[in-house]
């Protein structure tokens, strides 16, 4: 029942532009994305290297899902934050603890 209804969440509205925050605690050296399902390859947000704390205007990624992978490389290693909801939202904060959790706020 879980799945079937994070599949109707992951597909109500579509994803539109977004504003990207680092809320790491480092610098994002390369940023990549992806439908949430896992199976397609990812693609480079193109130009993505963003001081801490700073933002930057993503274009939508397309599509009709709503759950989206972003792949972040900070200091050589790369971390994933998995079915990040891209639909309704006007800003996507990526954050990371010191001790490597990591959670998305949505504004």
């Amino acid at each position: 029942m879980v799945g079937a209804l994070l599949l109707i969440v992951a597909t109500l509205g579509s994803p539109g532009p977004f504003v990207l925050v680092n809320g790491t605690g480092a610098s994002i050296e390369e940023l990549a994305i992806r439908p949430a399902n896992g199976s397609a390859p990812w693609r480079s947000v193109g130009g993505v290297a963003l001081p801490a704390r700073s933002r930057v205007s993503v274009p939508s990624p397309g599509g009709d899902l709503c759950a989206f992978d972003l792949r972040a490389r900070l200091a050589g290693s790369e971390i994933t934050w998995t079915s990040v909801n891209l639909c309704d939202v006007r800003i996507v904060t990526l954050n990371r603890r010191a001790d490597g959790t990591l959670w998305v706020d949505y504004d």
